[in-house]
Protein backbone atom coordinates (compact mmCIF):
# COMPACT_ATOMS: atom_id res chain seq x y z
CA UNK A 1 0.00 0.00 0.00
CA UNK A 2 3.00 2.33 -1.06
CA UNK A 3 2.05 5.79 -0.86
CA UNK A 4 -1.38 5.73 1.08
CA UNK A 5 -2.24 8.44 3.35
CA UNK A 6 -3.84 8.24 6.59
CA UNK A 7 -6.78 9.95 8.32
CA UNK A 8 -5.64 12.89 8.02
CA UNK A 9 -4.58 12.80 4.73
CA UNK A 10 -1.03 13.18 5.23
CA UNK A 11 0.94 10.41 3.10
CA UNK A 12 2.41 8.00 4.96
CA UNK A 13 5.03 5.94 2.02
CA UNK A 14 7.72 7.80 0.46
CA UNK A 15 8.93 10.18 3.52
CA UNK A 16 13.03 11.21 3.34
CA UNK A 17 15.05 10.20 6.14
CA UNK A 18 18.67 10.55 6.83
CA UNK A 19 20.87 8.10 8.18
CA UNK A 20 24.30 8.81 9.75
CA UNK A 21 25.99 6.06 10.64
CA UNK A 22 28.68 6.87 13.33
CA UNK A 23 32.40 5.10 12.99
CA UNK A 24 34.94 5.06 15.87
CA UNK A 25 38.62 6.48 15.26
CA UNK A 26 40.92 4.28 16.37
CA UNK A 27 43.30 5.51 19.39
CA UNK A 28 41.74 8.81 20.15
CA UNK A 29 41.55 8.32 23.78
CA UNK A 30 38.33 7.88 26.26
CA UNK A 31 35.35 9.67 24.27
CA UNK A 32 33.74 9.90 27.65
CA UNK A 33 35.10 13.34 28.47
CA UNK A 34 32.50 14.39 25.98
CA UNK A 35 29.58 11.73 26.47
CA UNK A 36 27.18 14.25 28.58
CA UNK A 37 27.34 16.49 25.33
CA UNK A 38 26.48 13.93 23.21
CA UNK A 39 23.44 13.32 25.08
CA UNK A 40 22.67 16.56 25.24
CA UNK A 41 22.92 17.14 21.74
CA UNK A 42 20.98 13.56 21.21
CA UNK A 43 18.47 15.56 23.60
CA UNK A 44 17.66 18.55 21.34
CA UNK A 45 17.49 16.73 18.44
CA UNK A 46 14.84 14.81 19.84
CA UNK A 47 12.91 17.56 21.39
CA UNK A 48 13.27 19.84 18.23
CA UNK A 49 11.61 16.64 16.27
CA UNK A 50 15.04 16.20 13.90
CA UNK A 51 15.28 12.91 15.62
CA UNK A 52 13.37 9.80 14.35
CA UNK A 53 15.68 7.35 15.94
CA UNK A 54 19.34 6.73 17.47
CA UNK A 55 21.91 4.05 19.25
CA UNK A 56 24.86 2.39 19.33
CA UNK A 57 25.24 -1.29 17.02
CA UNK A 58 26.21 -4.09 19.51
CA UNK A 59 28.95 -6.83 19.20
CA UNK A 60 27.92 -10.99 19.47
CA UNK A 61 28.27 -10.17 23.01
CA UNK A 62 25.37 -7.45 23.21
CA UNK A 63 27.45 -4.57 24.35
CA UNK A 64 28.42 -1.21 22.04
CA UNK A 65 31.19 -1.61 20.41
CA UNK A 66 31.50 1.80 18.96
CA UNK A 67 29.76 2.15 16.17
CA UNK A 68 26.05 3.56 15.78
CA UNK A 69 23.40 5.21 13.71
CA UNK A 70 20.95 8.48 13.65
CA UNK A 71 18.14 8.69 11.39
CA UNK A 72 17.09 11.98 11.03
CA UNK A 73 14.39 14.14 9.69
CA UNK A 74 16.01 17.16 7.37
CA UNK A 75 15.12 18.55 4.39
CA UNK A 76 18.36 18.42 2.65
CA UNK A 77 21.63 16.36 2.57
CA UNK A 78 23.44 19.92 3.59
CA UNK A 79 21.46 19.90 6.89
CA UNK A 80 21.37 16.39 7.87
CA UNK A 81 25.46 16.70 7.19
CA UNK A 82 25.07 19.77 9.61
CA UNK A 83 23.06 17.63 12.32
CA UNK A 84 26.60 15.16 12.44
CA UNK A 85 28.97 17.46 11.99
CA UNK A 86 27.51 19.59 15.43
CA UNK A 87 27.92 16.13 17.49
CA UNK A 88 30.22 16.81 20.11
CA UNK A 89 32.10 13.24 19.22
CA UNK A 90 32.48 14.26 15.86
CA UNK A 91 33.53 17.62 16.59
CA UNK A 92 36.33 16.40 19.16
CA UNK A 93 37.36 13.92 16.97
CA UNK A 94 36.63 10.36 18.14
CA UNK A 95 34.36 9.29 14.86
CA UNK A 96 33.61 10.23 11.68
CA UNK A 97 30.48 9.51 9.70
CA UNK A 98 29.26 8.46 6.41
CA UNK A 99 25.63 9.76 5.34
CA UNK A 100 22.57 8.21 3.07
CA UNK A 101 19.59 9.03 2.19
CA UNK A 102 16.73 6.95 2.62
CA UNK A 103 13.00 6.58 1.54
CA UNK A 104 10.94 4.72 4.00
CA UNK A 105 8.51 2.89 1.65
CA UNK A 106 7.13 -0.15 4.04
CA UNK A 107 6.73 -0.93 7.86
CA UNK A 108 4.62 -0.30 10.85
CA UNK A 109 5.13 1.24 14.10
CA UNK A 110 3.23 -0.05 16.78
CA UNK A 111 2.34 1.89 20.38
CA UNK A 112 0.36 0.45 23.00
CA UNK A 113 -0.57 2.85 26.08
CA UNK A 114 -1.27 0.98 28.82
CA UNK A 115 -2.39 3.31 31.26
CA UNK A 116 -3.57 1.15 34.25
CA UNK A 117 0.31 0.25 34.41
CA UNK A 118 1.69 3.72 33.94
CA UNK A 119 2.79 1.95 30.93
CA UNK A 120 4.38 2.81 26.63
CA UNK A 121 5.25 0.29 24.68
CA UNK A 122 6.95 0.80 21.21
CA UNK A 123 7.69 -1.93 19.13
Amino acid sequence: MSGSADASGQKLAGKIYFLIFWEPVPDMGDRRVVHPQHIAKVMELEADGRLFGAGPFLGEDGAPNGRGMFIVRAKTAEEAHAIAQADPYYKAGFRTYRLECWRRSEGAVNVRLNIGANRVEID
